[in-house]
């Protein structure tokens, strides 16, 4: 694990615009995703190899997950960059936000807040 240096005083140079963060964090995200979906890809090219049990089956479902809500994240993002960037006190559209997200727990966290239940989709199952 990386160790983060403690924060200096602001130095010339050393500021970025909300946007230019913005689209950082959006890189950061997307290469994030990339990296999960290459271990998905592994994993799912091994898996008939050594069959798994339930319980690694649950945790590869969380990877996904994690993949897909990384995903949504940037995509609300890049549409927040697309819609000309925040302005403090500013109202946002979530519909607008929104457009292209695939899960809607994401949506929902958006819209409520992180206590937003997911959804719960019974015998659901994504196999990689």
């Amino acid at each position: 694990m990386d160790v983060v240096p403690q924060p200096r005083p602001a130095e010339a140079g050393n500021e970025r615009s909300v946007l230019e963060v913005m689209d950082h964090l959006v890189a950061l995200l997307d290469e994030t995703c990339q990296d999960f979906e290459g271990v998905q890809r592994v994993v799912g090219e091994n898996m008939a190899a050594a069959p798994l049990s339930d319980q690694d089956v649950q945790v590869l479902q969380k990877l996904d997950s994690a993949t897909q809500t990384v995903e949504a994240v940037s995509t609300i993002l890049k549409n927040l960059i697309t819609s000309g960037g925040p302005c403090v006190g500013q109202s946002l559209d979530v519909a607008a936000l929104s457009r292209g997200v695939k899960l809607s727990h994401v949506v929902q966290v958006l819209q409520y807040g992180i206590e937003a239940e997911p959804e719960c989709h019974s015998g659901e199952v994504d196999l990689f």
